[in-house]
């Protein structure tokens, strides 16, 4: 069996060959990195975990961490306790109030008033499982 012989000169190929493999090759590198993103997501979540010990508790001592985490502590309970106040400030005032005003049904006569036909002719459509409505003005310009 004869051997083939490959020429591989990229001078031959065309623009819209080079960008359609680079396109490509561009997105199933993008895939592979979105599939590896859990494991660079731990990795850099220990090394983190890392970086704060190594920066906050040997550098400052036990001490100021501590203290640094009873302030933040304060500050969300803070928060917590100006949002539950808020919370229980509006179920006080609006609570229990329905302000808003249901409009009454409509009935078959009211909707053949508004559309200028026979209330047969309503009731005729609501039984329909499809209505195709054809617009006298569009069929009279026709």
């Amino acid at each position: 069996m004869p051997e083939i012989e490959i020429r591989d000169n990229p001078k031959l190929r065309s623009v819209f060959r080079n960008i359609t493999e680079l396109t490509f090759t561009g997105f199933v590198w993008g895939i592979w990195v979105y599939l590896l993103l859990p494991l660079v997501n731990i990795i850099m979540w220990i090394l983190g975990l890392r970086f704060i010990e190594i920066s906050v508790v040997e550098k400052l001592g036990y001490a100021e961490m501590i203290g640094l985490m009873i302030k933040m502590g304060w500050i969300v309970l803070t928060v917590f306790l100006i949002l539950r106040v808020w919370g229980l400030y509006n179920y006080k005032r609006f609570g229990k109030r329905s302000r808003r005003e249901s409009s009454p049904p409509v009935t078959i006569e009211q909707l053949a008033m508004h559309f200028h036909i026979p209330v047969e002719q309503v009731e005729y459509m609501r039984s329909q499982k499809e209505v195709v409505w054809e617009n006298e003005r569009i069929s009279e310009s026709s």
